[in-house]
């Protein structure tokens, strides 16, 4: 129990530090209760994890990439393209955007859970408060996190919480509000099976609204699941992953085309009210068949992974006769770990294709090292 205590400070005393840490507000924080100490530092996150055999630790920021931010850019001026259109900012402006993000976990064999927070900052934004010059001030959105795995870590599940609100006062004493709320949860299964060894599925749903004392109009709701099968074999030393995963997102409701709504990409790129009657709802399906190969080496060890898809799309449409488009749907994407020492290991990460809801060709990658530490 002294140890564990004391550990805890220990914990406590580094996430008061000026440190950076591993997580952002997405799925993520499923590796949490499973990585071990170690120290990351690369384009998109830069931190730690540390603990014991019983409690952990994590803090620090995380770039968000997937939120309408850009592969090593924590620092960005702001423009009339990348700042909302409430901002009123001139361009001049610098924004410091990262997720600053903690968290805390017990682990064991039986049961192991952890809870996480994220204070993601956005643009900078106008805010009268009731008085008629505005004022410059930072917007946040916040995302309270809860990770669980229990059986051994056969089953993993994460679930964070988006929530973006905007409150202001007009001069005229008109009072506007904006409020977001995203979920995008994971659970994950281990068989224990060769032929079937890994069962996930994400679930995925988003909804808003703007407020002032005139009107009340929804900003948007959407719903989505991806739900994957992973299969295994072994040919040689090359141990093979075929997998199958059916992804769809859709709008709820027939006022607007966003077929995901996410607070944090909302808070960083603005929003539009509507209400405008659709005849026909707007989704997207994709259904995909992929093949991960992983091989090793004493220093390097590779991970690639070709997809290979249908990819459906129905737009909002006010013509009830509208019809849903059909593509192709590739990806490509890569891993390289290499390990010149024990403890120290080089990462690279890229993918290329447009499995998503990509139009065109998209290229991302990132890199950096891993430091493994010893345990606390």
């Amino acid at each position: 129990m002294r140890k564990i205590f004391l550990t805890a400070i220990a914990l406590l005393s580094m996430a008061s530090a000026s440190v950076f840490g591993m997580y952002g507000v997405d799925t993520d924080w499923i590796n949490f209760l499973t990585h071990g100490n170690q120290f990351r530092a690369r384009l998109d996150q830069l931190g730690f994890t540390l603990g014991n055999d019983t409690i952990k630790g994590t803090f620090g920021f995380d770039n968000n990439t997937s939120y309408g931010g850009v592969y090593g850019e924590l620092l960005s001026k702001a423009s009339t393209s990348s700042t909302p259109a409430q901002a009123g900012t001139s361009g001049n402006e610098y924004n410091f955007r990262p997720s600053i993000s903690m968290g805390l976990g017990y682990t064991s064999s039986l049961i192991s859970v952890g809870v996480g927070y994220s204070a993601t900052l956005g643009p900078r934004v106008n805010k009268y408060n009731g008085k008629a010059d505005a004022k410059l001030v930072q917007q946040a959105a916040h995302t309270p996190v809860l990770v669980l795995n229990a059986m051994d870590n056969a089953f993993r599940m994460a679930i964070p919480i988006q929530v973006y609100a905007l409150n202001d006062k007009l001069p005229d004493g008109t009072k506007l509000s904006v409020n977001v709320v995203s979920v995008d949860s994971q659970f994950r299964y281990y068989t224990g099976l060769d032929m079937l060894p890994q069962i996930r599925l994400y679930l995925r749903y988003g909804g808003g609204n703007y407020k002032d004392e005139t009107e009340t109009a929804k900003i948007g709701e959407s719903f989505g699941f991806d739900f994957r099968l992973y299969f295994g074999s072994m040919v040689e030393e090359v141990a093979l992953q075929p997998y199958v995963k059916l992804v769809y997102n859709g709008a709820l409701g027939k006022y607007h085309s966003n077929t995901r709504v996410e607070a944090v990409k909302i808070m960083n790129s603005g929003y539009n009210v509507s209400n405008l009657q659709l005849a026909k709802s707007a989704w997207n399906l994709n259904l995909v068949a992929g093949l991960g190969l992983t091989a090793n080496s004493d220093i390097v060890s590779l991970y690639l992974e070709p997809s290979l898809g249908l990819k459906v799309n129905q737009a909002g449409s006010t013509d009830k006769n509208a019809k849903e488009t059909y593509g192709l749907g590739y990806d490509v994407y890569a891993e390289i770990y290499i390990t010149p020492l024990k403890n120290l290991e080089w990462y690279f990460e890229a993918s290329i294709g447009n499995v998503g809801d990509t139009e065109g060709v998209a290229f991302a990658g990132t890199t950096g090292i891993t430091w493994y530490l010893p345990a606390l």
